[in-house]
């Protein structure tokens, strides 16, 4: 991808995102909320990206997912009044018919285009396939850890600041001292737990904590480490010897970060990774 692209498919996006705006600050806040989080997903993706060596094409790319990983959110809070899945539709589902729809990726060869919809379809997916190429499957990996890293940042900046979480952000679930044992399970014997298990506003904590088990690269685990978000959402949780109990099995695996490392993929033609360096951004 070149820089031109990239930079029509940003101005692509800042025109389809502003559509949604209404300059009413309570009713644009959801839409805000994820336009903000687009950029900041986009920016941990060149971070990661660099760790890797991606080339600035394969950066560009990779921005490209970024931009796009969340654009069903737009039309599902628009249609639906909330970022629950369940509730609703599969937002990644409902960004791609977005995208194929407006054919705003038409223009960009059909290998970048594939992969570019190939991630945005299992960002939010429970586990990745295994039968995809190498090349597909780094970008899913890199748009999954880079969503993460911005998630728990928005959450745990709410609860630094004793701020009100907007409902719709939260799933509208019920802020109560209490927490679902399978989450909490899950937790303690190191996966993901499942969204249909949640219950309350803990179990969402609870739920976040535990992406920690799906982490892809070494810089994710450093980034984790540095930023303190996921200490942030667990001081937040009810002071509990169970819940106590899986915080510490949470705060273990970041301590084992360095046993990871970037993943080992052939996005050149020589099977290796060529260096490059993060690329100017567009606008």
């Amino acid at each position: 991808m070149h820089n031109d692209q990239l930079i029509r498919l940003k101005t692509w996006f800042a025109e389809y995102t502003r559509s949604f705006l209404t300059n009413e600050a309570t009713i644009d806040a959801p839409f805000v909320l994820k336009i903000d989080h687009t950029a900041r997903v986009c920016e941990n993706l060149c971070l990661l990206g660099k760790s890797i060596h991606l080339t600035d094409g394969q950066m560009r790319v990779a921005e490209a997912i970024g931009l796009f990983h969340d654009l069903g959110r737009f039309e599902q809070y628009r249609r639906y009044r909330t970022f629950n899945d369940r509730q609703s539709t599969n937002h990644a589902s409902l960004g791609i018919d977005v995208l194929n729809e407006t054919a705003v990726l038409d223009s960009l060869p059909a290998d970048e285009k594939a992969m570019i919809i190939e991630a945005i379809r299992f960002h939010n997916a429970p586990a990745l396939p295994g039968n995809k190429p190498p090349a597909s499957m780094v970008f899913m990996r890199l748009i999954r850890d880079a969503d993460k890293l911005d998630i728990w940042k928005i959450f745990a900046d709410f609860y630094r600041h004793h701020r009100r979480i907007e409902p719709a952000i939260v799933q509208h679930l019920p802020d109560l001292p209490v927490w679902e044992e399978k989450i909490v399970n899950a937790i303690i014997e190191k996966r993901m737990a499942k969204f249909q298990d949640m219950k309350s506003l803990n179990d969402f904590k609870l739920l976040q904590l535990s992406w920690i088990f799906d982490l892809n690269f070494a810089e994710t685990f450093t980034q984790a480490k540095k930023r303190g978000d996921l200490f942030a959402i667990a001081r937040s949780l009810p002071d509990n010897p169970i819940l106590n109990r899986a915080i510490a099995v949470i705060s273990e695996r970041l301590k084992e970060a360095s046993a990871y490392f970037p993943i080992s993929i052939g996005l050149t033609e020589s099977g290796g990774l060529d260096k490059g360096t993060c690329f100017e951004k567009g606008i």
